[in-house]
């Protein structure tokens, strides 16, 4: 029972700590009233057939990266593949 205990006394120190640094980080970054205002300032004022464009430029680009990086992960899938099947091959040799 008293490893119980201890292990909550550790808890509940880090999760205060967690909330302690998270709640200093939002006060000092304010990332997300940075964005909304970066919204409202350069996005609200265009018409909507930009902003359309937009997305679906935006949206190309998303698609594209996430097909150039599959196709690089597996490349180096491969390549770890065959690194691989090598040193089983020659470690089965010896």
């Amino acid at each position: 029972m008293l490893n119980f205990s201890l292990w909550d006394t550790i808890k509940g120190f880090l999760l205060n700590l967690y909330d302690k640094f998270n709640s200093f980080l939002q006060d000092t970054l304010d990332i997300d009233g940075k964005l909304i205002s970066l919204y409202q300032e350069f996005i609200v004022p265009l018409p909507e057939i930009i902003k359309i464009v937009g997305i679906v430029f935006l949206g190309i680009i998303i698609v594209l990266g996430v097909l150039s990086f599959v196709k690089k992960m597996l490349k180096l899938f491969v390549v770890l593949a065959v690194i691989l099947a090598i040193v089983l091959i020659l470690t089965r040799l010896s």
